[in-house]
């Protein structure tokens, strides 16, 4: 009985993992708060119960996977930050291409002041 309850915290726990994978990799970041309720309950219903160390293993293996690509959002963000910021401080430029292939600037804004002799 305690086998079947710890091997159900742990599907519903892999679920969770799961749904939480989907919303990182869709950008969904805030909807991340809504899962950390279930999250804590589960962990600590399967901390009451003895999971089989392969499900545990799984539920490692899928924690970490999660972690890095949460990791690797939150450096998304910060470099979006510093971007923006530097953007909006003038002290970087924002380079595009025209469709004749040539750079532009598009930090600096084109005087649009004509100077008549």
């Amino acid at each position: 009985m305690a086998d079947n309850k710890a091997r159900s915290i742990t599907h519903a726990l892999e679920d969770l993992l799961e749904r939480e994978r989907h919303l990182v990799l869709a950008g969904e970041i805030e909807q991340l708060t809504r899962l950390a309720p279930e999250k804590e309950r589960l962990l600590q219903s399967l901390a009451a119960c003895d999971g089989s160390p392969t499900d545990l293993e799984h539920l490692r293996l899928s924690t970490e996977r999660n972690q890095q690509l949460l990791t690797a959002a939150a450096r998304g963000i910060r470099s979006v930050k510093q971007r923006l910021d530097a953007l909006i401080s003038g002290q970087s430029e924002l380079r595009t291409y025209t469709r004749d292939g040539f750079a532009r600037d598009l930090s600096r804004r084109e005087s649009r002041f004509e100077r008549k002799a």
